[in-house]
């Protein structure tokens, strides 16, 4: 189905999310922090990104500023924040940014499949 990258620095929410995407066909790749997943956004190329924004190294919000600044253009992936950080300056932050989405943790895997499969039907 699709490349998706997960940026998440709690290792079993991580490899649980992985597991269930794989599940569900999608090809997954993984960071552990913000730095590595700009290496694996450079190599991977994915069709969208999660990623987490409390993380060591390099926050979510300056992982997109990287990335957006690496990769300028249409092209770029629906970007979605998974996070606990849900203060209103939080998500206003993400909208600035560009985020494409804003998730609550915990959140529902079904709401969070469909969410991915509507992203992924608008690119």
């Amino acid at each position: 189905m699709a490349k998706i990258l997960t940026i998440e620095d709690d290792v079993q929410l991580r490899e649980t999310l992985a597991d269930i995407l794989e599940v569900f066909g999608h090809d997954v790749s993984q960071a552990e922090n913000g730095k590595q997943g700009i290496d694996v956004f450079c190599k991977v190329v994915p069709d969208l990104v999660l990623c987490d924004i409390n993380m060591p190294h390099m926050d979510g919000f300056e992982v997109l500023e990287k990335l957006k600044a690496l990769s300028a253009g249409p092209e770029f992936p629906p970007f979605i924040y998974l996070t606990a950080k849900t203060e209103e300056i939080n998500i206003q932050k993400a909208k600035d940014l560009g985020a494409s989405d804003f998730v609550p943790k915990p959140y529902l895997i079904e709401d969070l499949l469909r969410l991915i499969d509507l992203r992924l039907k608008l690119i």
